[in-house]
């Protein structure tokens, strides 16, 4: 395996999802909150990506921006299903980190399917960060946000991505995500 595929694999979406709902759960301990958030924002989200990589029918990574349709609508699915369910929880945070994955997903399909490939990559870095750093877990928010240039330099690299790809990747998730808190906590 080479550098840059062992990077994304390490940095990949599915990765910061369960760093960042630990990191929800570390201000906000609720364990039922953190089960539905491992299963509906961090696992069901990629269940059929990783079917189809076992059985070999595609690459883990997606680099089809054309393939990629059907997995944004699964993970719509998903972050739907765990917003209503962690709001109905009353696990505020928990609920507005699925929404933020929600917001930004909805803009990155759309940017997928009418303009270009947009690094999901970078959007379920820097968004998770922007998240956490807003909740208040800088620490952990800041770390996250510090890797967003190894893994910029580590897709572009690659040639996964444009430069341009990966910077719209990280400025629609980091507006998105900020705009969704705003919005969500505005309301509480």
């Amino acid at each position: 395996m080479d550098t840059h595929r062992a990077i994304a694999l390490l940095l990949s979406p599915v990765t910061i999802a369960a760093i960042s709902s630990l990191g929800v759960y570390a201000m906000y301990p609720d364990l039922l909150s953190l089960i539905v958030s491992f299963l509906l924002i961090v696992i069901c989200p990629v269940a059929n990506v990783v079917k189809k990589s076992l059985s070999g029918e595609m690459d883990i990574l997606v680099p089809d921006r054309y393939a990629r349709g059907p997995f944004f609508a699964q993970a719509i699915v998903c972050y739907s299903v765990a917003t209503v369910l962690l709001t109905s929880l009353g696990s505020c945070p928990m609920a507005v980190l699925s929404l933020s994955y929600l917001a930004v997903t909805l803009a990155i399909a759309v940017i997928n399917h009418c303009a270009t490939k947009v690094s999901v990559h970078m959007a379920g870095l820097a968004g998770p960060a922007t998240f956490l750093m807003i909740l208040g877990n800088y620490p952990l928010g800041a770390l996250l946000m510090a890797l967003v240039p190894v893994l910029a330099w580590s897709r572009w690299r690659s040639g996964s991505h444009t430069l341009g790809q990966i910077l719209l990747g990280m400025v629609v998730s980091v507006l998105i995500t900020s705009a969704t808190c705003l919005v969500a906590w505005s309301l509480k």
